[in-house]
Formats: structure tokens, sequence, C-alpha cells
């Protein structure tokens, strides 16, 4: 169970349905509501509300880095407003990162977005190269099923709890 709610955003623009499903899956394992807001909505006044119905996991629909005409980031927002985000992101058919993952990472820590995990969702999960990545994943969850699940749950409540 969650105490405060989360934004879920991609590293890049995620397929529609993968995104959809990941966020599904990890509302229910958190036993919360899942709301959805596409990156064309105003951040401002969304976030300005996101600890009225707490907790609950929101899932950001669209490219969070994309600047809007205008000016404004999801990602400059969700910094700015101190919302806690979960970070997705989908390895390459071989099994690799692609380079989209640590360049959204980064983002997100030069806009100070309070990261609480990093995730990959589907392929397969090869722990040594993850750990030679360098990125502080969080762990691993099947694209459809709950593989791997609840050791992610688990990562994620204790990195919540710091």
């Amino acid at each position: 169970m969650l105490d405060q709610s989360m934004v879920v955003i991609g590293a890049g623009p995620l397929p529609e349905l993968l995104m959809r499903g990941a966020c599904t899956t990890l509302a229910e394992a958190f036993g919360v509501p899942l709301s959805t807001i596409a990156v064309g909505e105003s951040p401002q006044s969304f976030l300005a509300d996101l600890h009225r119905d707490c907790p609950r996991l929101v899932r950001l629909a669209g490219d969070s880095g994309r600047v809007a005409v205008d000016g404004s980031c999801w990602i400059d927002a969700l910094g700015a407003w101190r919302a806690p985000t979960l970070l997705l992101a989908t390895p390459l058919a071989d099994g690799a990162i692609p380079g989209v993952v640590p360049a959204y990472l980064a983002l997100c820590q030069s806009r100070r977005v309070p990261l609480i995990g990093l995730i990959q969702i589907g392929g397969a999960w090869r722990l040594s190269e993850r750990r030679r990545d360098g990125l502080p994943w969080s762990g691993w969850m099947a694209d459809q099923g709950n593989e791997g699940l609840d050791a992610l749950v688990t990562v994620l409540q204790r990195q919540l709890r710091r």
C-alpha cells in the first residue's frame, strides 16, 4: 500500500498499451487507484491537486520531456512540485537498454525530479548487464502477467521509506 501519490512516466514515448498495462499492474499491486493524464494537459493545475485524492498512481501518457508550445514541460513541473515519480523503460530486442533511458534519467536528475525508481518493463532481466550499465534500477516486471512484480514492489516500498 502507498501512503503518497506517484506519477509514472516513460523514458521516451513508450507504446501506449505497454505503459497502460504496466501502470495497471503496479496500481493493483500497491492497492491504489490509477488515473491518467496526457502530456498535452497543463502540468501546473494537475500537480497542484495531485495529493488531494491520495494515494494514487498517475500515468502520464506521452513524452514527458517534450516542451509544449507555451514553454511548459512535464519533467520541469514534476521537479518543481517535487512529485514522487517512477520511470519506466523498455529494452531493445537484443536486451540492451537504449540511450534514451540514461538521457531521461539525467533529465530527471537535472530538473530535481524525486525519482523513486527506474523499472524495466518486458524483455529479459539480466542483472549483470543492468549493474554494468550503472543505472539505478529498482527492478523488472514482465510486460504481461505478474512475473517479477513481487520483488519489484518490495524494492519500491523500501525506496519509498528512505
